[in-house]
């Protein structure tokens, strides 16, 4: 008796997992056709530019890096913008030339490495844009540091500030080569008492942690002093193991477009509209490291030596996963200085009641829970349900509530914050919601406020409805020349 019901539940058993295979094969197929209904692949999709950096690549300084860069931007020109049309529906192309969309204004082409000297030499920062981005997303803390005695090397990674066929290539051990060589470009220029900072956004956030990680093991690399962080990718969506699947399926010609995850017309000078798979592929992977760095390094006590880090992060956020920066490092890190600093959503008016119930259980977990070893700041409006806003703080150790005002106040009818805005401010040429004086030299997207019917567009609305700068910008400057002062 006891071996036919043994039998029985094998037999269920099995029964259920060949269903659930049969519907997993089913979706991911489902996905894989769909895909063949996308946009054709235009040259920027499918061109390789050869010289791009990897990381088995002989080079080790920045002045090789530098001339690598140079290569691939001479292939960019050869391969794309030379044979892209400069018909009218290009006006709106980065690839063309005298398309209003092209990256190069002024002389200055913000989709490369950049980097500023100051007159008097204090420290050096690293600074690491996000995936999909360019130098162009931090271009506005450039000035703040070296204003206050700071060399700034603001570092394009492999794959990105060309054409989405590199970031459809790259692997993240690229960009942690880079990373490598970029430290040790702003180490050579410093004294041993100047400090040396990494400021890290979004995937470049990861790359900042996967660095300094090593340094704590590694006598060849120099300690961060301090790192800033935003909006830093600590935990990615599921989307991400997907991705893996598609990226090979996508190697058979019938499925090429599965190697997609959007396809879209380039009209952003800085960013890539386009994301390949490889992109979540390679994030996920990332992530896995840091996240297994920081709990081997903690259980073994390695921690103990972490520098201080200041983490600007919104409440609600598409990209990454805001609970695993707190559960995945801050949890972990010791007494030394710390600070989460989160951006509420706007809780004016009816606002508050559509929030998503997760995110306030989070904010409520967070804001109670007993005192801890690193500070925590809430900027959230004030309680007479006004859209000013306030910094609310608990330092390090402490169930006390600090309140400050700051002047700041929420725009009308934005009801958060996003991924893609903590880095630029309001007036922002390009990503800023506010008016810019004088000609544009670029399209302000960020003012772009497209309504209408779904679907009558090629591209989602969400491209437009996501906010693309931050009205608490110039907080963010402030705490970083705290930490700095």
């Amino acid at each position: 008796m006891l071996k036919r019901s043994a039998r029985l539940v094998f037999r269920i058993l099995l029964f259920l997992g060949q269903a659930a295979l049969i519907v997993f094969v089913t979706l991911v197929l489902a996905g894989a056709f769909a895909a063949r209904q996308r946009a054709d692949l235009e040259p920027w999709h499918t061109k390789e530019l050869l010289s791009e950096f990897r990381a088995g690549d002989e080079i080790h300084t920045l002045e090789e890096y530098l001339q690598t860069e140079d290569r691939v931007f001479q292939e960019l020109e050869s391969k794309i913008v030379t044979n892209v049309s400069m018909g009218e529906a290009e006006e709106l192309n980065r690839f063309a030339r005298s398309s209003r969309s092209f990256p190069v204004k002024q002389g200055v082409n913000w989709n490369r490495t950049q980097f500023l000297s100051p007159d008097v030499l204090r420290g050096g920062v690293l600074m690491l844009h996000g995936m999909t981005d360019s130098p162009y997303s931090l271009r506005h803390f450039e000035e703040l540091f070296r204003q206050r005695g700071y060399y700034v090397l603001n570092l394009r990674m492999p794959g990105h500030g060309t054409i989405p066929a590199e970031l459809a290539r790259v692997d993240w051990r690229d960009w942690s080569a880079a990373v490598r060589i970029g430290a040790a470009d702003v180490q050579s220029r410093l004294d041993p008492q100047q400090p040396f900072y990494i400021l890290g956004y979004s995937n470049g956030g990861s790359l900042a942690l996967e660095y300094t990680l090593d340094s704590l093991n590694d006598t060849a690399l120099r300690i961060p002093d301090h790192l800033f962080l935003i909006s830093p990718m600590l935990g990615v969506s599921g989307l991400a193991r997907f991705g893996r699947i598609y990226y090979w399926l996508g190697k058979l010609e019938f499925f090429h477009k599965s190697r997609w995850l959007d396809i879209y017309p380039e009209f952003d000078p800085h960013k890539y509209n386009s994301f390949p798979m490889n992109g979540p592929r390679q994030s996920l992977a990332l992530t896995s490291r840091v996240n297994k760095q920081i709990r081997s390094l903690a259980n073994s006590g390695g921690l103990s030596i972490m520098p201080p880090v200041l983490t600007f992060q919104s409440l609600v956020d598409a990209t990454v996963i805001t609970n695993d920066i707190m559960t995945r490092l801050y949890e972990r890190l010791p007494a030394n200085g710390s600070e989460l600093v989160l951006f509420d959503v706007n809780r004016a008016g009816v606002l508050e009641f559509f929030v998503g119930p997760q995110h306030d259980a989070f904010l409520k977990r967070l804001v109670e829970q007993a005192p801890r070893d690193y500070a925590v700041t809430l900027i959230t409006n004030e309680e007479n349900g006004s859209g000013i806003v306030g910094a609310k703080s608990r330092r390090a150790h402490s169930s006390a509530i600090e309140y400050q005002e700051l002047g700041y106040k929420w725009p009308e009818n934005l009801y958060s914050l996003s991924h893609v805005a903590l880095p630029f401010p309001p007036d922002d040429q390009i990503y800023g919601y506010a008016p810019v004086p004088g000609p544009a030299d670029f399209p302000q997207l960020g003012r772009a406020q497209m309504v209408g019917e779904s679907g009558a567009m090629i591209f989602p609305s969400s491209l437009f409805t996501r906010v693309r700068s931050n009205p608490f910008h110039g907080y963010m400057e402030h705490r970083m020349i705290e930490s700095i002062e």
